[in-house]
């Protein structure tokens, strides 16, 4: 009994030696923080690329080879920016025991708020808002407004802002009530320009790209190779000529499928866009996914464009940790059978701050590790044997079966 399992194992052992296989790892190395804490770390196309898609085979290990808790942060697309703008002031006022005002030029085209800085005052004032376009003629905008508080503890001036509906005037007025007390100071007035600001995108190594005029079909296909398979989040085209153009471009993947029992060849359409040379050649897709693609611009009966490059982006990734001062970390990603860890950090990730110390991957080396490999099959190499294998395989285990049930009965 002893030795028939015995040869059961062989022949398991023989059955799988042909499955020769080839893992890529890619490595990287953390640059060194000075501090203590949180720090959020771009992940640079070259660790995207021979990632899992969703970065399940990302990990950062310290010097001991423990890992080291993160998560994945994806910002959005853009930002908002606020910049101060000092209100140029027209003219000031002032009557004895009855108002003062300060008349101001509004520099946006709509304003809802303004910064109001005045020297410390020990007491609160009554204020009214008022709007022109001339300087003449003048309309409400806040009948009765009150600021109080109008004392700085570690300065000799305090901001206030007030609020109001929106309004377009081009001139406003802030006009005191001083009946009851004394003037205020008014330092200086002004508000906040908001902007929205796009985040500035990754961008996507081309393997290579080859450009070919089909002439009969009047189009112009363009066919991209990517080192690895990508994901594209936005593509651009450099137009140089003609000075007047509007193309419709089409995206796509050759694809392959079988249809009663024939293999066709057939195109996935990716994308569709119309490029135009009154309008930005930059556009945001749908997120691609692939190691190639090709770009079709239909010509019709015009000249073909003159194309000089086409970039691809992507959208940036961070990873939050949290890292020791000094201390040397690795990055280790390329196997395609992890599964994404669990770490607790993740549960605090709506209450850690978007700004943060940032810290960079260096030194990203891809390695190709290869087990088993031979230059020419033999014949235990080949499928021929892994399937005499299987069926000798499968042979004993029935035999083993039967025997055991003969047994059972005895």
């Amino acid at each position: 009994m002893i030795k028939a399992m015995k040869q059961f194992k062989l022949l398991l052992v023989l059955a799988f030696v042909n499955l020769a296989f080839a893992q890529h790892n890619t490595s990287g190395e953390l640059t060194t923080v000075k501090e203590n804490g949180l720090y959020q770390i771009s992940l640079p196309n070259q660790i995207r690329s021979f990632s899992n898609r969703n970065l399940s085979d990302f990990r950062i290990l310290d010097t001991k080879g423990i890992e080291v808790p993160y998560f994945i942060r994806e910002k959005t697309n853009s930002f908002k920016t606020s910049e101060y703008v000092k209100f140029d002031i027209e003219s000031k006022n002032s009557v004895k025991d009855s108002t003062s005002s300060i008349v101001f030029k509004n520099p946006f085209k709509i304003i809802e708020t303004l910064v109001l800085t005045t020297a410390n005052y020990s007491g609160s004032k009554r204020y009214k808002v008022l709007g022109s376009n001339d300087l003449t003629n003048w309309f409400g905008v806040v009948n009765t407004g009150y600021l109080s508080n109008i004392n700085g503890l570690n300065s000799t001036s305090v901001d206030k802002t007030i609020t109001f509906p929106r309004c377009n005037y081009k001139y406003l007025k802030i006009k005191f009530n001083d009946i009851k007390s004394l003037p205020i100071n008014v330092l200086k007035v002004g508000g906040f320009a908001n902007a929205i600001t796009n985040r500035e995108l990754q961008k996507v190594t081309v393997k290579s790209l080859t450009t070919v005029d089909l002439t009969e079909e009047k189009t112009t296909q363009i066919y991209i190779q990517f080192n690895n398979k990508e994901i594209i989040n936005q593509v651009q085209f450099k137009v140089l000529a003609p000075e007047f153009y509007n193309r419709k471009v089409t995206i796509y993947k050759k694809e392959s499928r079988t249809i009663k029992n024939k293999k066709q060849t057939y195109n996935r359409t990716l994308a569709t866009l119309q490029l135009n040379s009154k309008n930005e050649t930059i556009f945001y897709l749908s997120e691609i996914f692939e190691d190639d693609i090709y770009i079709e611009i239909e010509n019709k009966d015009s000249n073909k464009l003159t194309v000089s490059d086409i970039h691809f982006f992507q959208k940036p990734l961070y990873v939050i940790a949290f890292l020791k001062a000094n201390e040397n970390y690795t990055i280790k990603t390329g196997d395609k059978t992890m599964d994404a860890p669990e770490y607790d950090l993740s549960f605090f990730r709506n209450n850690i701050s978007e700004n943060l110390p940032t810290a960079t991957i260096n030194n990203i080396v891809k390695q190709e590790v290869e087990q088993a490999k031979a230059k020419e099959k033999s014949f235990w190499q080949t499928t021929w044997f892994m399937w005499i294998c299987i069926a000798i395989t499968a042979f004993v285990i029935l035999y083993f079966t039967s025997s055991l049930v003969k047994d059972l009965k005895k």
